[in-house]
C-alpha cells in the first residue's frame, strides 16, 4: 500500500485552494477558526509584496533563505483537532492521524507559546475569498509576530521564525496604516483598528514606536477625530500612543519623513 506523501512544502497559493475547498465542505469552519502559522506569514509576505508601499515594504530575502520560507501545513486554530474529520468531512491519513485536503495538510496544533484561539479571533483580519463566495480569518500580524518572537526568545524556533518575524513586523505597520487611512472606515474596521492598535500596545510595544507609523497616524488625527466610528481610535492616539515625545524622538531618527 501507498501511505500519504511526505509533507513537503506548499506556498500561499496552494494554502488559498485548500482554503476554498475547505470553504465548500463546511463554510462555518473558517468563520470559526483563525489561520496561523507559516501559511498565515505567507499571506502576509504576499500583502506586502502587492502593496508595495514606501515605508514597509517586504523584507529582501536570498535565495537561501527563500528556500526555507515555505510552510508545510494550513493551520488553524479553534477547532479541536480530533473534531476535524467529521468537520472537514475527510478521513485522517498516516500516522498520526492527519487530514489532507487538495494535497495541503490541515492541522490544528495545541495553543502555541502565546497564541490562543480567544486572542486570535479577538484581532483576526477578515479576508474575502471571491472564489467560495465568502470570508475567512487570519490572525493578526502582531499576534503572529508576538508569537515568533517568543519562540525566538525562548531558542525553541525554526531556521524560517526570524524570516517571519521579519515579515509578520512590517506587515502589522502596513495593516494599521491601512486601516487608519481609509476614508470610508465602517463600523467594524474602526473596532478592528482599534483593537489592533490595543492588541499592539499590550504585547509589542514597539511596534508603535517606528517613526514612520507615527507620523502617518499623527496626519489622519484631524479625521479620526471627527469620523462617525473612529473618536476612540483619535483619544486612544492621542492620549496613549501619539504623545509629543514620541513624535519628538522620531522625528530626531527620521528628519526627512517620506509624504504619501
Amino acid at each position: 500500500m501507498i501511505g500519504p506523501p511526505p509533507r513537503g512544502n506548499v506556498d500561499w497559493n496552494k494554502a488559498r485552494e485548500t482554503l476554498r475547498e475547505i470553504q465548500k465542505i463546511n463554510p462555518g469552519f473558517t468563520s470559526d477558526n483563525s489561520v496561523i502559522g507559516g501559511s498565515a506569514a505567507w499571506f502576509y509576505r504576499t500583502l506586502l509584496e502587492k502593496d508595495n508601499d514606501q515605508d514597509f515594504r517586504l523584507p529582501h530575502y536570498t535565495a537561501a533563505e527563500n528556500a526555507i520560507w515555505l510552510s508545510k501545513d494550513l493551520d488553524f486554530i479553534g477547532t479541536k483537532r480530533a473534531d476535524y474529520p467529521a468537520e472537514l468531512q475527510t478521513k485522517p491519513e498516516g500516522e498520526p492521524p492527519k487530514i489532507r485536503i487538495k494535497g495541503v495538510w490541515v492541522d490544528s496544533p495545541d495553543e502555541g507559546l502565546f497564541i490562543t484561539k480567544d486572542r486570535a479571533l479577538k484581532t483576526a483580519i477578515e479576508v474575502e475569498n471571491p472564489a467560495a463566495g465568502s470570508f475567512y480569518k487570519i490572525a493578526s500580524p502582531t499576534l503572529l509576530y508576538r508569537e515568533k518572537k517568543t519562540l525566538i526568545l525562548k531558542k525553541i524556533d525554526r531556521p524560517q521564525d526570524s524570516l517571519h518575524l521579519k515579515t509578520l513586523e512590517q506587515a502589522s505597520k502596513l495593516v494599521i496604516c491601512k486601516l487608519a487611512e481609509d476614508q470610508a472606515l465602517n463600523q467594524k474596521q474602526a473596532g478592528l483598528l482599534f483593537k489592533l492598535l490595543k492588541e499592539a500596545q499590550e504585547i509589542a510595544p514597539e511596534i508603535l514606536q517606528d517613526p514612520c507609523l507615527l507620523k502617518r497616524l499623527a496626519r489622519q488625527m484631524k479625521r479620526l477625530a471627527t469620523g462617525p466610528h473612529t473618536k476612540a481610535i483619535f483619544h486612544l492616539l492621542k492620549n496613549q500612543i501619539i504623545q509629543e515625545e514620541n513624535l519628538l524622538r522620531s522625528t530626531k531618527k527620521d528628519p526627512s519623513p517620506k509624504i504619501r
